[in-house]
């Protein structure tokens, strides 16, 4: 669900539903029980606390959801509940994709790895191609950048390790991977 489309349910802005997210606004009794109603869950549920992972987690690839950014789409391959700082996704870069020229850089490590396609992969001045079977590891803070060369869609497993200054605390909260890109909507 949207921050917009929980507003709407809601009855209020995007932006107050931002404030209370980010802890600069503390809301109502009203307000939390139009807040449980919009989420579809118990009131009760809004004062639990998250539940951690326990020995091992797993993600099915049917019921995890896709985000998407200009250019692409992301599935998230970690839990919400998963190691802090961590997150592997799925990415999928569309075949048709219209080449972006500007080149991206925050913080954190990036692994990735080949699964269907090629991609053309600019770090800094430096190019390659990126074929099934090809993994490449980087610093994110270098400019960075990918292109779909091939006529089929670029599929990559790719692991970002990003160092934490914050757990999530709303589970309307986007996933991680998200944070250090700009234009991501959840699909539905």
């Amino acid at each position: 669900m949207t921050l917009e489309r929980l507003a709407a349910a809601v009855g209020t802005s995007a932006a107050h539903l931002s404030r209370l997210e980010s802890g600069e606004r503390r809301p109502s009794l009203d307000g939390l029980l139009r807040l449980a109603l919009g989420l579809g869950v118990p009131f009760s549920e809004l004062f639990e606390e998250p539940e951690e992972p326990g020995p091992g987690t797993v993600v099915r690839g049917g019921e995890a959801t896709f985000y998407e950014g200009t250019g692409f789409r992301l599935q998230p391959l970690v839990p919400e509940a998963g190691p802090e700082g961590m997150s592997a996704v799925k990415v999928v870069y569309p075949a048709d994709r219209v080449a972006d020229q500007e080149l991206h850089e925050h913080e954190g490590q990036e692994w990735l790895y080949m699964l269907k396609g090629r991609l053309r992969l600019t770090l800094g001045a430096e190019r390659t191609v990126l074929e099934p079977g090809d993994a490449a590891f980087f610093d994110a803070q270098l400019p960075h950048n990918f292109d779909v060369l091939s006529e089929e869609d670029a599929e990559v497993l790719m692991v970002s390790c990003v160092p934490c200054t914050h757990r999530r605390e709303s589970p309307e909260s986007r996933h991680p991977f998200t944070e250090g890109h700009r234009g991501f909507r959840e699909v539905e």
